[in-house]
């Protein structure tokens, strides 16, 4: 009997190996180009240390079973609408057409057509310098919510910075994603009960703290700032020092009656985990203020009530292409996106990715790879950036451009909370199409031959069943 279970065993291995060098044809001549792999002695992946780990599980647990006991019926509802949502992504990816309802497909998703000055942000040092001196300029009220906020020197400037200003008579109110600041990568003494920053941050009358809860494992990505009513800081930008120092950002700031659309992002959250109500600085913000140079939406990933705009948006926005496609990301596993990307290429749309092997997340630089080779194999042009490159930004056209906190993958679609944009103004779209995605495509390194699959392709392709 049990030579019966190791022969079948050994024949099954067999069989896998076969099926797999099969699907994966003659690959073994495929050359890795140096952008392709992790620089020698300076690799962009992160570690997450063992208790780092145990401390996110046991969060996790506890306040999964806090969020039930609080509401159990619509905790079951929202744990099988999101099961169902799983399952229909699952056969949209494996079937050979998507099936996908029309308001999947829309690139008018989102709020209302509202108008703003928009000034991007495009790299990590501005975008960091941006935030430290709305900190300084404050009068009357902060309001912050971070996910990535690391206890380093990138990190604590920032909270000295909220102190600060908070003694000044500034009304500072933090919002820390927990999940995102226990596994951060200059964390790692947190998980072994030292004190941080955000200990100090508490210990200040004029600052408020809420550490946000992350329930079956539903983070809250966001990253936002609103200063005083009257300018909003958004977009990839994490506060850590790898982030600062070695990855490449984009971020923006938005004047004009945006700022209030986004500060109720704020406010709901806030005052739903029990925050109280900040009293409107004076005098707000209004129309007259600034003269716009774009009209945008806000477009979301949220959790309860389901908010699905940011994917519908981008969805729609590469379904209505019709000259280009211009997209940056680090984190892209999103089967239906790949295939309306290559639909594209197909009809004659100039599909353009820029993406990175070099991220922080090694299975994510997997994924990076069989992309990567999907996108080239349609007729793409593909580029892989040579650093961790974590902008999440998409042009279409000429005439419209997706970014913000939001990522091509399940998490950011789908399951956590997520804050962007879709902007639209001339001028705008052509300074960040040449400012960022044109002169990241200068300085990546362009795709003409297929990647060699990584050596666990095939159970990747378990979970990637398409292409």
């Amino acid at each position: 009997m049990v030579g019966a279970v190791r022969l079948g065993a050994v024949a099954a291995t067999l069989a896998i190996a076969i099926i797999g060098r099969a699907l994966a044809g003659d690959h073994r001549d495929r050359v890795l180009p140096p952008y392709a792999v992790q620089p020698p002695g300076a690799s962009f992946e992160r570690e997450i240390t063992r208790q780092q780990k145990l401390l996110l599980l046991r969060d996790e647990i506890h306040q999964t079973c806090q969020a039930i006991k609080a509401a159990p019926v619509r905790s079951l509802e929202i744990g099988s609408a999101r099961l169902v949502e799983r399952i229909g992504v699952r056969f949209a990816s494996a079937s050979p057409h998507t099936p996908v309802p029309p308001f999947h497909q829309c690139p008018e998703a989102g709020g209302p057509l509202t108008s703003a000055y928009i000034t991007p942000l495009f790299d990590s040092r501005p975008a960091y310098d941006a935030l430290m001196g709305l900190i300084a300029q404050a009068q009357c009220r902060i309001d912050f919510m971070i996910f990535g906020w690391g206890d380093d020197d990138a990190g604590r400037p920032v909270a000295a910075a909220l102190i600060e200003r908070a003694r000044a008579g500034v009304l500072v109110r933090v919002m820390i994603d927990r999940g995102g600041f226990v596994i951060g990568e200059t964390n790692a003494h947190v998980a072994r009960g030292a004190s941080s920053f955000i200990d100090a941050l508490r210990t200040e009358p004029n600052v408020h703290v809420i550490e946000t809860p992350d329930p079956a494992f539903r983070f809250d990505h966001r990253k936002l700032a609103v200063i005083d009513d009257r300018i909003a800081w958004s977009g990839s930008m994490i506060l850590t020092k790898p982030a600062l120092e070695r990855w490449h950002n984009f971020n923006y700031l938005a004047q004009g009656p945006i700022v209030a659309q986004l500060d109720w992002v704020f406010a709901e959250r806030w005052e739903s985990l029990g925050g109280c109500r900040a009293v409107p600085c004076t005098p707000p913000a209004v129309a007259g203020d600034v003269v716009p140079n774009a009209i945008v939406r806000v477009v979301r990933t949220d959790i309860d009530p389901p908010i699905r705009t940011l994917k519908q948006a981008v969805y729609g926005m590469v379904d209505n292409a019709e000259h280009h496609i211009y997209l940056e990301n680090p984190y892209f596993d999103d089967h239906i996106l790949l295939k309306k990307l290559i639909a594209a290429e197909k009809r004659g749309v100039d599909v353009r990715a820029v993406l990175t092997m070099r991220g922080d997340v090694p299975t994510m630089n997997k994924y990076a790879n069989m992309t990567a080779n999907a996108l080239l194999k349609s007729g793409a042009r593909v580029f892989l950036y040579p650093a961790m490159t974590h902008v999440k930004a998409m042009s279409i056209d000429g005439t419209m451009v997706y970014m913000g906190t939001g990522n091509y993958d399940d998490l950011s679609l789908r399951n956590n909370r997520e804050l962007s944009l879709t902007v639209r103004g001339p001028v705008l779209v052509h300074q960040i199409e040449e400012g960022l995605f044109l002169h990241d495509m200068a300085v990546s390194e362009e795709l003409h031959a297929l990647l060699p699959l990584p050596r666990d392709w095939f159970m990747l392709r378990l979970e990637w069943p398409v292409f």
